[in-house]
């Protein structure tokens, strides 16, 4: 049968840990004396860095924001103008409207002138066709009531001026 020392095993032995916290001594003054300054000076690069990110990271983000600001304010100012060329476009349409109308309403005041005129002259035309009428009616009726004593020229002058209204046949 076997023997196991379970006490012996249970309790490390003195010598065996003061030999390693003696070595555990040596490896931290060695660590400490060549890599402590290399290493806590990799750790400060570390730390610049990533307080230099953050500060890059912040400039971004006010950059960002004020970029931000600027597209709205170029955006209000797209739509100010735009608007301002709608409303000019609205004016120049209600101009020439305007425009139209007026040359329309132009056009129809000549062309009523014109009918007028043209009625005027057609009504002078007819009233001098009516005493051209009146005196050749007025003549036969003198040629057959005297007879032909006058002669057919003066008579036609007398008459004429006595529908002109002149004196001047006598």
């Amino acid at each position: 049968m076997i023997t196991v020392d379970i006490v012996n095993q249970l309790f490390p032995n003195i010598v065996t840990v003061i030999v390693q916290l003696c070595s555990t001594l040596v490896l931290f003054l060695v660590a400490k004396k060549f890599l402590w300054k290399s290493v806590k000076n990799w750790m400060n690069v570390r730390a610049e860095k990533m307080q230099a990110d953050l500060s890059a990271s912040q400039k971004a983000k006010e950059e960002a924001m004020l970029d931000r600001n600027s597209a709205k304010d170029e955006l209000a100012a797209a739509s100010r103008k735009s608007e301002a060329m709608i409303e000019a476009a609205v004016k120049q349409a209600g101009q020439e409207k305007e425009s139209i109308l007026e040359e329309a309403r132009r056009q129809a005041g000549a062309e009523k002138q014109k009918a007028h005129a043209q009625i005027e002259a057609e009504r002078v035309a007819m009233y001098d066709s009516m005493k051209k009428e009146m005196v050749d009616i007025a003549l036969d009726a003198a040629a057959k009531l005297i007879g032909d004593k006058n002669t057919d020229e003066m008579d036609r002058q007398a008459i004429e001026a006595f529908v002109n209204g002149d004196d001047h046949g006598k």
